[in-house]
């Protein structure tokens, strides 16, 4: 498999950092990924962050995982940026103030994927899966877990938005 050659910005999940798997599978000789302390920062402080990252970055494609595919479908829409989120939270419960993923969130045309491991033991990817499947191309793995088995998949759809839709 040949490396991604677009500027990839990865968000990591709850109580995850840059250190995680999911991050360092990514085969991409351009990767960023900031650590943000989520349970401590309120809704607007990590979107604003997540703006300013994004406007200073200039990524190509945004990945993210659980709560941070959950920052990767809303910072895809707001920056027009195609993404590709993995065991994505979309109802985070947490905080009070982080508004659900609705059909409003996901209802447009940027390209995004979904990678999904159904044997997630923390969130009903099933339902996810019910969610999204609608708005976005969905790679589903019977088994696996939340932190993923198999975080190599992610090249996968990375790549496919990388050579179909990027670079036409």
């Amino acid at each position: 498999m040949s490396s991604c050659m677009s500027k990839i910005l990865f968000l990591h999940g709850l109580d995850s950092s840059r250190e995680s798997t999911k991050f360092h599978a990514i085969d991409a000789k351009q990767k960023f990924c900031i650590n943000v302390d989520y349970r401590n920062l309120n809704f607007r402080t990590v979107a604003n962050f997540y703006h300013e990252i994004i406007e200073k970055i200039k990524p190509e494609i945004i990945v993210g995982h659980s709560l941070g595919g959950y920052w990767a479908l809303k910072m895809s829409l707001a920056h027009q940026i195609p993404c590709v989120i993995a065991n994505p939270s979309l109802h985070p419960n947490f905080r009070e103030d982080y508004p659900f993923i609705c059909h409003d969130d996901l209802n447009h045309d940027i390209p995004q994927f979904a990678y999904l491991e159904l044997g997630d033991e923390m969130l009903d990817m099933h339902a996810v899966q019910e969610q999204l499947e609608d708005y976005m191309q969905i790679q589903a793995l019977d088994g696996g877990h939340h932190r993923l088995k198999c975080p190599e998949n992610l090249n996968a759809l990375i790549q496919e938005i990388e050579h179909n839709i990027l670079h036409k």
